[in-house]
């Protein structure tokens, strides 16, 4: 029996006519499926019941929800999925007072290998669809408060494109979500050939996970830059520009006595001369079994003010959920015992 919530409207409407309803009937269905909490069928009281009824016989909506909830003390809650295939993979909802914010995952595990991620050091238990991407959203009980979306959970989306591309055409839709473009944000190490995808029709805001802006430096820390290198990253987005009202940032994990000198703050000038982006520096999270550690706050403004004075734009950005695993780079997709 299969699920509909991930399917596109065409593919709503076959699976409709096929029942002999209405293509307005795929229409409304495909409205209640992604703007409304409904758990059966019965609840789409604007189509006919025989088809409600063949429906429910041939499908199924396919919401489950979380295994696992975890609350910060700052209101942070981590969400703790398993799909159907047994792969595990978390979100966070992150409320504040003028943003509320989800962040989602792609992949259960992540197979880029950063030195600096947790996620990085699982086995990478596969590519999520985008059904149990979109489910992350459908399933939690703050959906109709969130109003930021950011692709910067576990996994690396553009391994992953089409179904995120798919999930994200669902979010932004009239018939989907209807949730806009312009807020929801998708981070990624910079494959080249998805990129060059994205960029040519972008479906929204764009973050490239920096990190090191001096080649070798950034192989230690990213082992991808091997094969896509950063000065390349930065060559394809200056001859496709990001265009308003869609944006272009840089994230920056500042790692203690790794990242932060003079000469990569200039550095990050010279790579990025020509381009219209902001830059969010994220100080380190620890975890358990790094060697890392994060920026004494001596290090880090002097690394700001480096940055400001070669014209670089830049914002601290804070993480939340610490003390549940839930800040960049902690996500590890285990039951927590808190």
């Amino acid at each position: 029996m299969g699920s509909l919530i991930g399917k596109s409207l065409i593919e709503i409407k076959d699976i409709v006519l096929k029942q002999n309803g209405l293509v307005e009937h795929a229409l409304e269905l495909s409205k209640w499926l992604y703007r409304k909490d409904i758990s059966s069928f019965d609840e789409i009281i604007t189509i006919p019941m025989i088809l409600r009824r063949a429906l429910a016989i041939n499908s199924c909506i396919g919401k489950y929800n979380p295994i696992q909830v975890i609350e910060s003390a700052d209101k942070t809650r981590k969400y703790l999925f398993e799909n159907s295939q047994g792969q595990r993979f978390e979100s966070v909802y992150m409320p504040s007072a003028k943003r509320n914010t989800l962040c989602i995952s792609t992949q259960s595990g992540c197979r880029m290998g950063c030195g600096f991620c947790l996620t990085g050091k699982m086995d990478f238990k596969g590519n999520l669809t985008a059904h149990d991407i979109l489910n992350q959203y459908l399933s939690i009980p703050e959906r109709k408060k969130v109003n930021r979306i950011v692709i910067m959970g576990m996994g690396e989306p553009f391994d992953n494109f089409n179904e995120i591309k798919r999930a994200i055409e669902i979010f932004t839709a009239e018939w989907g979500v209807a949730f806009g473009a312009s807020n929801i944000t998708i981070s990624t190490v910079g494959l080249h050939e998805p990129l060059k995808l994205f960029l040519e029709n972008p479906f929204c805001n764009l973050a490239i996970s920096l990190n090191n802006p001096i080649s070798q430096e950034r192989k230690e820390l990213m082992p991808i830059e091997n094969s896509n290198p950063i000065y390349e990253i930065a060559n394809l987005l200056r001859n496709k520009p990001i265009k308003k009202p869609l944006r272009l940032s840089f994230e920056y994990v500042a790692l203690g006595g790794v990242n932060i000198a003079e000469r990569h703050a200039i550095a990050i000038a010279e790579l990025l001369e020509g381009l219209k982006y902001h830059l969010n520096i994220i100080p380190w999270n620890s975890h358990a079994g790094s060697s890392f550690k994060s920026p004494s706050d001596l290090e880090l403004n002097a690394f700001i003010n480096c940055l400001n004075s070669n014209g670089v734009l830049t914002a601290i950005r804070q993480s939340r959920g610490q003390d549940i695993g839930a800040a960049c780079g902690q996500m590890a997709g285990e039951k927590n015992n808190k």
